[in-house]
C-alpha cells in the first residue's frame, strides 16, 4: 500500500473508532441508549416508579426509542427465532393488526440491523449501531471529501462537522434516521467520479461501472434503512447535485453525446439502486398511497410547523431555549448547581424546555468554528477564479435553500404543490439535513482554504494536488473574520463578567427578559422562576459562546497571519 493510501487509511480506521469516546458506555460498557426511565410517564409502569425508584426521567422527548422502536426489533427477533421471517409481513401485536414490513422504520431488511438480530443483549445492540453508524457517516463524508480534492486535514473537519451536528445526535435515539442519512455524500462522491472521469477522457467513451455499481449499492442501503423522508431528501439533493454537475460537463466538453452518456449513467445508477431497494420501497409505496397524510394539512399548516424565526438564536446558542435534560442549572452568583423546582407561576417544574420546536426538532447547532470555516469556505469559493468554483456555489445555494425551507417560507410551495408525494411530509425541519451536508462541505472547503495559505506563507510542499483557491477575492473578507469573532467573544464573555459584578441591573433585565412579547408564556411556564434564574441559566450559554468564538477567531488570527498582503 503506498503512503498516500495507508494514510487514508488510518484516518478511516480512526473515524470508525471516534464515536467511542461518547458512545463506549453504551456499545461496549454496561450502560445503554434506550430510554427505559421514560416508561415508567406511562401505564401500567407508572404505577412502579416509586418500587424501582425512577424519578424524572432524564430525557422525556426520546420516549419513542423505547416505546416504538425497541418494540420493533423485538418483534423482529421474536419471528426469526421461531423459524418464521415471514411472520414480519404483518404485526398482529398493534391494534387489530397492521403492516410492519412495509412500514420501513424498523429497518428489517437494512444490512448493519443485523446487530440486533445476532447480539444477546438487544439494549446493546443499539450502542453498537449507533457508534458504527455514526463512524460510517463520517467515513463517507471523508471520503466525499477526498473525491472533491479536499487536504485530509480539510476532509476530517467536513466528516467530523457532519457526523457530529446538531441534526445527528439529536437523532442517535432514532436509528433509521442516522442509518438513512449517512450514506448521502457516499452517493454524492460516485455522482461527482461519473463525471468527472468524464470531463478527464473528453470525447472518449468511459465506461464507469465501479461508480456506478458503489451509487447504486449506496442508494440501495439508504433505502433499507426506512426512513422513507430521508429517502426523499437523499434523492433530491443527489438529482440537483447530478443536474448541476451535468452542466458543468457540458461546459467544459461541449458536446452533447458525452453529456447524454453521462446522464444515462447516472440514471442507471439510481434506477438499479432502486431496485436493489425495492423489496423495500414497493411495498412502501403501496401502504403510503393509502396513508391519511395525503391531503390531511394545508401548506399553512405545513408552514405553521416549520422553524419561527426565533429558531435562529440556536444556530449560535443551542441551549437557549432550554434542554430537555437539563433538570439543574448553574446559578452564577451563588456559584452552585441548583435543581430546577418550579416556573415562574409556582408550579412544580422540573427540567428547562421552553422552545417553540422541541429540541430534536430544533436541533440545528454546528458549532462556531464550523459556521466560520464555512463562511471562509464559501467567500474562497466563490471568487472568479477559484477551480472550486462550481461545487461552492451548489453548497452554498443548497444551504440556502434548506434554510428557507426549513423556516416555511412561502418558497416551500414550490416542494408542496411541485413534487409528488410530497405534501405527505410535515416536517419542514427535516431541510435540517441537506442543510447539514452542505454546510459541512463549505466548511471543508473553508480549512483547505487556510491550509493552501499555509503553505504558501511557510513555503511547503503542498503534495500532488495543486492549490485550490486563489487567494484575492476571499482575501479581505476574510482577514476581517478573525477580528470580527474575537470582539464578538470577548464582548460575550465581558457580559457575563458585568452580570456576575454587577448583578442587580442583570436580574432586572432578566425579569424583563421573562415577561418579553412572544416568548412570555413559554419562558414562565416551562422555563424559569424568575429573572434571577432567566438570566443565570442564559448567562452560561452566553459564555460558552463568548469562549468559543473567541478561542476561535484567535486561532483563525493565527492560521491566518503573514497573509496581509494577500
Amino acid at each position: 500500500m503506498n503512503p498516500s493510501r495507508r494514510a487514508d487509511a488510518l484516518i478511516i480506521i480512526a473515524l470508525l473508532l471516534l464515536p467511542l469516546l461518547w458512545f463506549a458506555p453504551q456499545a461496549l460498557g454496561d450502560r445503554t441508549i434506550l430510554p427505559a426511565d421514560n416508561l415508567f410517564q406511562y401505564p401500567p409502569w407508572e404505577a412502579f416508579r416509586g418500587e424501582f425508584g425512577v424519578g424524572t426521567p432524564t430525557n422525556g422527548l426520546i420516549s419513542d426509542l423505547v416505546l416504538a422502536n425497541v418494540q420493533w426489533k423485538s418483534f423482529i427477533v421474536d419471528a426469526l427465532q421461531a423459524g418464521r421471517p415471514a411472520d414480519i409481513l404483518w404485526n398482529p401485536r398493534s391494534f387489530a393488526g397492521v403492516p410492519f414490513f412495509a412500514a420501513g422504520q424498523q429497518s428489517a431488511g437494512y444490512p448493519l440491523s443485523i446487530l440486533f438480530y445476532i447480539m444477546e443483549d438487544l439494549w446493546r445492540a443499539y450502542g453498537v449501531f449507533t457508534w458504527l453508524q455514526i463512524g460510517l457517516a463520517s467515513v463517507f463524508m471523508y471520503a466525499f471529501g477526498r473525491v472533491l480534492h479536499l487536504r485530509r486535514a480539510a476532509a476530517v473537519f467536513a466528516a467530523i462537522v457532519f457526523a457530529y451536528s446538531g441534526f445527528f445526535i439529536v437523532s442517535v435515539n432514532f436509528s433509521m434516521v442516522i442509518a438513512a442519512a449517512a450514506w448521502l455524500p457516499l452517493l454524492l462522491a460516485c455522482v461527482e467520479l461519473i463525471v468527472r472521469r468524464q470531463e478527464e477522457r473528453g470525447e472518449r467513451t468511459h465506461v464507469p461501472v465501479p461508480y456506478v455499481a458503489l451509487g447504486a449499492g449506496a442508494l440501495a442501503m439508504q433505502i433499507l434503512a426506512g426512513h422513507v423522508e430521508i429517502t426523499y431528501y437523499t434523492l433530491m439533493v443527489a438529482a440537483a447535485f447530478a443536474l448541476w454537475r451535468l452542466i458543468g460537463a457540458w461546459r467544459t466538453l461541449r458536446r452533447w453525446q458525452p453529456i447524454a452518456r453521462l446522464a444515462a449513467w447516472l440514471l442507471a445508477m439510481v434506477a438499479l439502486g432502486v431496485a436493489l431497494g425495492g423489496v423495500q420501497l414497493l411495498p412502501l409505496y403501496e401502504l403510503v398511497r393509502q396513508s391519511f397524510r395525503e391531503g390531511s394539512a394545508t401548506l399553512q399548516q405545513v408552514r405553521d410547523w416549520a422553524w419561527p424565526s426565533r429558531q435562529v438564536i440556536t444556530f449560535l446558542l443551542p441551549d437557549f431555549y432550554g434542554n430537555p435534560t437539563h433538570h439543574t442549572y448553574f446559578d452564577i452568583w451563588q456559584r452552585a448547581v441548583v435543581p430546577v423546582t418550579q416556573n415562574a407561576l409556582g408550579e412544580p417544574l422540573s427540567t428547562i424546555d421552553w422552545g417553540v420546536k422541541n429540541y430534536v426538532e430544533g436541533g440545528n447547532y454546528l458549532g462556531i468554528p464550523a459556521l466560520l470555516a464555512a463562511v471562509i469556505g464559501a467567500l474562497a469559493g466563490l471568487g472568479r477564479r477559484s477551480a472550486r468554483r462550481s461545487h461552492t456555489w451548489f453548497f452554498a445555494v443548497l444551504a440556502v435553500l434548506s434554510l428557507l425551507f426549513a423556516f416555511g417560507t412561502p418558497l416551500y410551495a414550490v416542494l408542496y404543490y411541485g413534487l409528488p408525494g410530497y405534501s405527505q411530509l410535515h416536517s419542514a425541519f427535516r431541510w435540517v439535513f441537506p442543510y447539514t451536508l452542505s454546510m459541512a462541505a463549505l466548511a471543508g472547503f473553508g480549512v483547505d482554504w487556510v491550509a493552501g495559505l499555509r503553505l504558501k506563507v511557510e513555503g511547503g510542499n503542498e503534495g500532488a494536488r495543486p492549490s485550490t483557491f486563489n487567494l484575492q477575492p476571499a482575501t479581505f473578507a476574510v482577514r476581517l473574520l478573525p477580528f470580527f469573532a474575537i470582539a464578538a467573544g470577548a464582548a460575550a464573555l465581558l457580559v457575563v463578567l458585568a452580570s456576575v459584578a454587577a448583578p442587580a441591573p442583570f436580574i432586572a433585565l432578566g425579569e424583563r427578559l421573562l415577561h418579553w412579547g412572544f416568548w412570555a408564556d413559554l419562558a414562565t411556564t416551562r422555563g424559569f422562576a424568575d429573572g434571577a434564574m432567566f438570566w443565570s441559566y442564559e448567562a452560561v450559554q452566553l459564555a460558552r459562546f463568548g469562549a468559543v468564538t473567541l478561542l476561535t477567531g484567535l486561532a483563525l488570527l493565527w492560521l491566518l497571519r503573514g497573509r496581509a498582503g494577500a
